[in-house]
């Protein structure tokens, strides 16, 4: 045929559409091989018809419309939100595929080598209407594309993330990753959730999960983080079936810095704490900790907060304020180091005890000054390690149990350069 007769048919082509089982195609070629204009049809045009010159193109669209299938099949309803969306064809090749509920980017997907099929790479949110838009291109330049809907389940109760600490933060380097959940997270479905987790670094390092309870999930790495660490978390619990009918829901990026390396080591034996910055010893201070009747935990504790005044009653640790031992004082330069009521602070009612014996009721006393260049110095995620104590780290206790718990109990998880 004549080049310009071939333009011709072709623009006869483009113009007819194909509507097929409620799904629209649209022939496309080009005239010279360098360059193909795309229609695509948001909606079945069952007025339009291919005219008797196209016959041949109109066939073609039809047997690649014929070679596409999905699942779900177009139209369905109550598609569980885990469903691995997928489409494939028998002929020719998927040249596009979006994924979209209607409003913001497609959802990410995987093409085969040979591209015959695609695969969503995440889950479903639920109760939402999905579209799948398609191109498949054929041999002689024809090109189809198919669009298709369907719409998920209803979901009972869903399952969210909070991730501790806050994005933009910048923290020290025993600071773990706290994934907290609304909802219990059964047994059964622990292991399942990491797939919907990431952890992102800019010098890779091994670090773990462990579980601390059915709600909250950390992750800390093997040794501490590296200074200038740069770590991205992100979640996404769309498609996670969660158990006792529930689904995971969202989606999250959190950023967060490591800051310089701030390490402390509280000798209890020698009455005395040496603090270190990025590996150099930046200050040595006469302290008192806990006395034999109430002892200081034993074993590396973090920075947890810190505050410029607490208002400290002894009655909340179960000693009555007004009884013997008993206290109820406003204190300051406070850096906050276990659940339990640990604080390294100032306290100048102890300064004749500082650097001598220990006598308080599980704090780490400074002086004035000594209080207040600790208090500066110290960020969130800071190691404390206490040495020499005579009480064991309490189990479950946020200051002490990331870093006390022995590695061998972590899951290793998966770390990718960020």
């Amino acid at each position: 045929m004549p080049r310009s007769g071939w333009r011709r048919s072709a623009v006869i082509g483009v113009a007819g559409a194909v509507a097929i089982g409620g799904v629209v195609a649209v022939g496309v070629d080009s005239s010279n091989g360098d360059s193909a204009t795309q229609h695509s049809v948001a909606g079945p045009v069952a007025h339009l018809r291919p005219t008797d010159p196209n016959a041949d193109s109109s066939a073609a669209i039809k047997d690649l419309i014929a070679a596409v299938t999905f699942n779900p099949s177009g139209g369905a309803n109550q598609v569980p939100p885990d469903t691995a969306v997928a489409v494939h064809t028998t002929k020719g090749k998927l040249t596009f595929v979006g994924l979209t509920t209607g409003s913001g980017p497609s959802l990410p997907g995987s093409l085969s080598a040979d591209g015959q099929s695609w695969q969503v790479s995440q889950g479903l949110a639920g109760s939402t209407p999905y579209q799948l838009a398609v191109e498949v291109t054929g041999s002689s330049r024809v090109k189809a594309t198919v669009t298709e809907t369907f719409a998920t389940m209803a979901v009972p109760a869903t399952m969210h993330a909070t991730v501790t600490p806050d994005d933009g933060s910048t923290v020290g380097v025993g600071s773990p990753i706290v994934i907290s959940f609304n909802r219990t997270v059964p047994t059964a479905k622990q292991a399942s959730v990491l797939s919907h987790l990431g952890i992102a670094e800019s010098r890779p390092v091994a670090g773990g999960w462990h579980w601390f309870s059915d709600r909250e999930l950390h992750f800390r790495p093997q040794a501490f983080w590296p200074s200038g660490e740069q770590i991205t978390v992100t979640t996404n619990l769309d498609g996670w079936d969660a158990g006792n009918n529930n689904w995971g829901s969202g989606q999250s990026t959190t950023q967060v810095k490591v800051g310089d390396s701030h390490v402390a080591v509280a000798d209890l034996s020698a009455k005395k704490m040496t603090v270190t910055a990025n590996g150099q010893t930046v200050a040595t201070y006469a302290i008192s900790a806990g006395s034999a009747r109430y002892p200081t935990q034993d074993g590396i504790h973090i920075a947890m907060d810190k505050q410029p005044v607490v208002h400290m009653v002894s009655s909340t640790v179960g000693i009555p304020s007004k009884g013997p031992g008993g206290y109820d004082e406003y204190v300051y330069n406070d850096v906050h180091i276990s659940d339990s009521g640990e604080y390294v602070h100032d306290a100048p009612w102890s300064e004749g005890s500082q650097g001598r014996s220990n006598v308080s009721h599980g704090c780490i006393n400074l002086g004035p000054n000594d209080s207040k260049a600790f208090y500066d110095f110290s960020q969130v995620g800071d190691v404390i390690e206490v040495v020499s104590g005579t009480r064991a780290p309490v189990a479950g206790d946020h200051g002490v149990m990331d870093w006390t718990l022995d590695w061998s109990q972590w899951t290793p998880g998966i770390v990718v350069p960020a």
